[in-house]
Order: structure tokens, then sequence, then C-alpha cells
């Protein structure tokens, strides 16, 4: 069937940190320390899910294009997987915001544990609402944290604290452009048990950057380099099923049913830089 693109692409209005928690611990477990997709250059590259994480990592940093002494925004940081990559990799400054006190704390240890602490830090702050003043950073990423908030909100405020000239790179998913095979129903319940925004459709995305202050705007279709996540994360999440429910409890099972299912979407990887 053709599913009914969504008139408003209207956002939940606030993430929730104890689903957040939930999910992150199933997420460490299952999957690793970058709660994100994995990379492979092709249906037959058969690297492992760590190694296509940190490839995913090192496509994006390298499309943020930071260097040594310039600091960066990670929305949504979760426990500082990707953050920590990019400070080994460019010596730049990352400063993580998440709503999830598990999340930060986690990320703060292991920062000590690596020696970043130095380069790399992280709060308690609602992306929406954040205290930094205008013009506090060189660059913003946003790795597939814009799934659980409001994303028109969003790009306003990250807006607010990039530099004029400042750089945004973001990962999110998106209502594919043609028709899709998923019913409604089965669309509605990934979207509520995940706590899942409605999937923008790509236009409405542009204008939410354009509105935001954006310009040079690139997004990517990296779907095909993608695809492997959902199959591969099925399969991590039945293996661990019994295991996670009994110690976390039936929530578990909701969220870890969800991850052996998928429905279709874009992948998109997505740059921009705000006007100066």
């Amino acid at each position: 069937m053709t599913a009914e693109q969504p008139a408003t692409g209207a956002d939940p209005a606030e993430p929730d940190a104890g689903f957040q928690d939930l999910a992150g611990r199933i997420l460490s477990v299952i999957w690793g320390e970058n709660y994100h997709a994995g990379y492979w250059k092709s249906e037959h590259d058969t690297s492992s899910n760590e190694v296509a994480q940190r490839r995913m990592n090192t496509v994006m940093i390298e499309k943020l294009g930071v260097s040594r002494g310039q600091r960066v925004l990670d929305v949504g940081c979760g426990t500082g997987g990707p953050a920590f990559q990019l400070v080994e990799e460019t010596g730049a400054e990352v400063v993580g915001v998440a709503i999830t006190p598990s999340h930060i704390e986690r990320f703060r240890r292991a920062a000590r544990e690596r020696g970043l602490d130095r380069l790399a830090s992280a709060e308690v702050i609602d992306a929406l609402s954040m205290p930094y003043p205008d013009d506090s950073f060189d660059a913003a990423w946003v790795v597939e944290s814009f799934i659980n908030i409001d994303r028109e909100q969003g790009l306003r405020s990250v807006a607010r604290v990039l530099k004029p000239g400042g750089r945004l790179l973001f990962t999110d998913v998106l209502h594919p452009a043609g028709p899709v095979t998923d019913t409604e129903e089965a669309r509605a319940e990934m979207l509520k048990t995940m706590e899942m925004a409605v999937l923008p459709s790509r236009d409405q995305y542009l204008r939410w950057l354009r509105e935001a202050g954006f310009t040079d705007i690139e997004m990517v279709d990296i779907t095909p380099n993608t695809a492997k996540t959902g199959e591969r994360m099925a399969a991590a999440a039945k293996e661990h099923y019994a295991e996670l429910v009994s110690e976390l409890g039936p929530a578990a099972g909701e969220i870890l049913d969800q991850m052996m299912t998928s429905i279709e979407h874009e992948y998109v990887l997505a740059t921009a830089r705000l006007a100066a």
C-alpha cells in the first residue's frame, strides 16, 4: 500500500529520559557504545558491527571538517562513542548534551578512563532549551537524535548557539519519497514504542533548515550503506531477548520486539552551514 505522507510533520512534545535510559541499556548490550547505524561499503561488505559503526563515525568526522582548537556541540550525545572518536581523530573539543542522566554519567566516566575528559565533556541539558550563549560553537552534529525530538525547534536551537558560518552535520531517517509497503498500523506502532518523531519528507527538512538560517545544504541518501543495521540489530535483539527482558522487565520486550522489525525509510547524512 501507499502510506499517506503526514501533513504537518509534527513531532512529539518532549523526549522521555526514562525511555532513553532503558533503550540505551539495551543498545549497550546488543549494539555497543555507538548508538547509531553502521556504514558498510557495499552489500558484499562483511565488516563487523563495531567496524561499521566506527566507519560511520569516520565518514561523519570527515564531513564535519573540524580541527584542533574548535568547539563542537554533540546533541543527544548518548554515552560518548562518536564524540570520543571525533576528539581522538581531530583534537577538537566536544560538549555533549542529553536528557538522560545515566548516559551523561557513563559519558563522563568513559572520558576520564580514556584520558579524554579535558576535551570531551557532557551535561544533562534539553537540546530545545540550551543555556549556552549565542555563537558558542564552531560546529554541531546530531547523530540520529532528531528522531526523538522536535526537528524544527531543534534546528533553531542549534542555529542559535552556532557561530555565523558554523557547520552542522546530522543523520536522520526520512519518509521515503515513493510508495511504501508497510501498513499504517505497523508504522504507527514503531513510532509510538520507540518514541520516534513522525518521519518528515526531504522537502520539509529543507524548509526547516532554511528557516533556521542554514545554507549550503547537502542531504546524501546513504540508505544502501546502512541497510545491514536493521538485520544485524534484529539478530542481536533476538539473541539477547530473554536475558534483557528478565533483567529489565516487560518494557524491554516491547523495545526489543520493535528492534526485530523495521519500517521503510530513507537514511540521510546531511550537512549545512549557518549563514554568516
